[in-house]
């Protein structure tokens, strides 16, 4: 019998090592190393049971079962710590359970000696066909991996059931400590793909342990003289603890060095994003930072790919920025660019947060058919298996001002790592596209208030000259009209006639001034707009239906009532109108149309053509300017809009539409308070 002291020897080792794991599982969180730490505990059990003598009997038989029972299912825990699917708990649980269940079982009937032959084949039949059909059923195909060692188990398990069946269960038992202890050396390698001390170590100890259990009875059968310390037999499992310590050590040694990368990756990263971010909030041009945005974010981010696109005037999309894509690729998006429109883009959006997910509080993955729809950077990348990433997939990052408009998009893909693909790593992101945003918007409104204030200084520059030509004006007209009196007809009365109607044409266009420089007052009261469009096509009917004008009306039901000046207002559409049906006079295809949807509080009244649309877009509210023959426009009809639009607290802005015509889109507000007509 192994004296005490030398049984005590083994023991404290395997307590200090059971010791060491569950300190390691305290403060290291992960699945494997929680099953590795049940495992020594189990190994700790084994040895520890060596320590109680009980005779013979049911105590001694039922100590037996719980010693070798505990490293039977250390081997277990030690297999289920080293497969690909370690992480889903659901899998690796059942997988215990199938091989945990019948070794115990079998265990239980050696130990008792209950020599039921059916019970041990069935057993051993669970044992080593169970786990190859649970990895089938789990993968659906033969990998290498499977064929290093589904083969072998087969054939020992069917050598082990045929000698179980001939009342031979002891062979089953010898095979199950040998696979037990041998197939995590083998996974080792599958797992962490390295030659690394610590693996070479683990793997090294856990051959040599399950070969103990074929070497140790051979030796005694053969030299019974020889007695060798039950210690020689122990020293793989020191090399196994040990060298799993020295695995672990070298996983966090590898985790703080990829940490220490990222640290250092991210601090370029945001230095690149702060120089760019400054460099837009003092007022760059953003569509000239855009490529180099997009390289910024190739260079530093997860994703090798990335794509800026952003809104032009007429609410299309252009390509601002790319990075990581081929010519063929490039001129492709262009193309789609074209055709793509930003509202049904920015429509889409909580469609996409709905179905897809978003990632962070502002950006979404893309499936492969949304990711073709919007952007496709046609990426020919393949990645491991993954639920949230696979290939075909994008990222998408919206660009909202703060007005809570769409002002662009990125788009990137192949990422670097799949596994990075998360929450924190985006919101360096979001930041980066939350100051893009809020420059492109700040762009628009500096144009909007340079506009305003180019068109406020002009409107007192007109309001002056009106006023000082309208008094000698006054005199030419009323003199003219005398003169008419007295002078009989011939051609002398021709050129006086000729005289006075000019001087009224010099009448009206400083009426039209006055009215721009806002000097006449407002009467408001609810209005329809459905109603005022309707009785100014019909001003224009006889027109429209001579030119051959088709008119799409597209009036939201239920329209809210908006506080107007009936006759101010009217002339604003009448002005649109005439603009459009002068503008449609020399194409194929003439068309005018008309939106109206409420948005918020806000009506928002859409008027265009399919015209030639605006030479310049930026000056299409500067009066005087004009795309009409000489005499047959003075260009202030789009001036005096919108000085009738501001005085309304709206707002109105031109577009160019692609491939051709032209839209002016106004907003009023719905809860402006109303100014109800007089009554008498």
């Amino acid at each position: 019998m192994e004296p005490v002291l030398e049984k005590l020897s083994s023991i404290l080792t395997l307590a200090v090592l059971a010791g060491i794991w569950v300190s390691l599982h305290r403060r290291i969180k992960s699945a494997r190393l929680r099953l590795w730490t049940v495992g020594w505990v189990l190994v700790f059990v084994h040895f520890l049971m060596q320590l109680f003598e009980a005779g013979e009997g049911n105590l001694e038989n039922l100590l037996h079962f719980i010693k070798l029972g505990s490293l039977q299912l250390a081997s277990v825990f030690f297999i289920a710590s080293l497969t690909s699917f370690l992480e889903d708990k659901k899998k690796t649980r059942l997988l215990i359970a199938v091989m945990a269940v019948p070794i115990l079982l079998f265990i239980a009937g050696f130990s008792f000696n209950w020599h039921l032959r059916l019970l041990d084949a069935i057993c051993l039949a669970c044992v080593f066909f169970g786990p190859p059909a649970f990895i089938l059923n789990f993968r659906r195909r033969v990998t290498r991996e499977s064929l290093m060692w589904m083969p072998i188990a087969i054939a020992v398990g069917s050598w082990s059931i045929y000698k179980a069946w001939h009342s031979d269960p002891s062979v089953g038992f010898v095979i199950l400590l040998t696979m037990g202890f041998a197939m995590p050396g083998l996974l080792l390698f599958t797992r962490y793909r390295r030659w690394s001390p610590g693996v070479l170590t683990s793997a090294a100890g856990f051959l040599l342990w399950s070969a103990a259990f074929l070497i140790s009875p051979l030796v005694a059968a053969k030299y019974p003289d020889i007695q060798l310390s039950n210690f020689l037999w122990n020293v793989p499992k020191l090399f196994v603890g040990f060298g799993m310590v020295l695995t672990l050590l070298e996983d966090q040694s590898a985790v703080l060095e990829d940490s220490n990368a990222r640290e250092r990756k991210l601090n370029r990263q945001l230095q690149k994003f702060a120089s760019i971010t400054s460099r837009l909030l003092t007022g760059a041009e953003v569509n000239s930072l855009c490529r180099e945005i997009a390289e910024a974010i190739g260079e530093t981010t997860n994703f090798r790919r990335s794509v800026i696109l952003l809104c032009t005037d007429s609410r299309g999309t252009h390509l601002a920025g790319e990075s990581g894509l081929d010519v063929e690729t490039v001129a492709h998006l262009e193309e789609h660019c074209a055709h793509l429109k930003a509202d049904e883009l920015a429509q889409d959006i909580a469609n996409l947060r709905r179905v897809n997910g978003n990632l962070g509080p502002n950006s979404y993955v893309l499936k492969r058919e949304d990711a073709q729809k919007y952007c496709p950077m046609r990426s020919t990348e393949t990645f491991p298996h993954n639920p949230n990433w696979q290939a075909g997939y994008e990222l998408l990052v919206p660009l909202q001002s703060t007005h809570g408009h769409y002002v662009g998009w990125i788009f990137m893909d192949d990422p670097r790592d799949v596994t990075r693909i998360t929450a924190d790593e985006m919101s360096k992101m979001e930041l980066l596209a939350g100051d893009l945003a809020v420059t492109i918007g700040n762009t628009a409104l500096h144009r909007q208030l340079v506009r305003a204030e180019k068109l406020a200084a002009i409107g007192q520059l007109v309001a002056g000259v009106a006023h000082e030509l309208n008094n000698p004006l006054a005199s030419i007209v009323g003199y003219s009209e005398l003169l008419g009196d007295e002078i009989p007809e011939g051609p002398s009365r021709q050129k006086l006639d000729k005289l006075t109607r000019e001087a009224l044409r010099m009448k009206r266009i400083i009426e039209n001034l006055l009215r721009f420089a806002r000097q006449n007052s407002l009467e408001k009261k609810s209005s329809n707009l459905e109603a005022l469009l309707q009785d100014v096509l019909a001003l224009r009917e006889y027109h429209i239906r001579k030119q051959e004008v088709d008119i799409v009306l597209a009036i939201e039901s239920n329209l809210p009532m908006v506080a107007l000046d009936e006759d101010q207002f009217k002339q604003i559409l009448l002005n649109l109108l005439n603009n459009s049906i002068d503008a449609l006079e020399h194409s194929r295809h003439k068309r005018i149309g008309v939106e109206a949807v409420r948005q918020g509080n806000r009506i928002v009244l859409h008027f265009e053509d399919s015209g030639p649309g605006f030479l310049d877009v930026n000056k299409a509210f500067d009066p005087f300017y004009t795309t009409k023959p000489v005499g047959k426009g003075t260009g202030l009809g789009l001036s005096i809009c919108y000085g009738i639009i501001k005085e309304h607290g709206g707002e109105i802005h031109a577009v160019n539409l692609q491939p051709s015509g032209a839209r002016i889109v106004m907003e009023l507000p719905v809860d402006s308070p109303v100014m109800r007509p007089a009554t008498v």
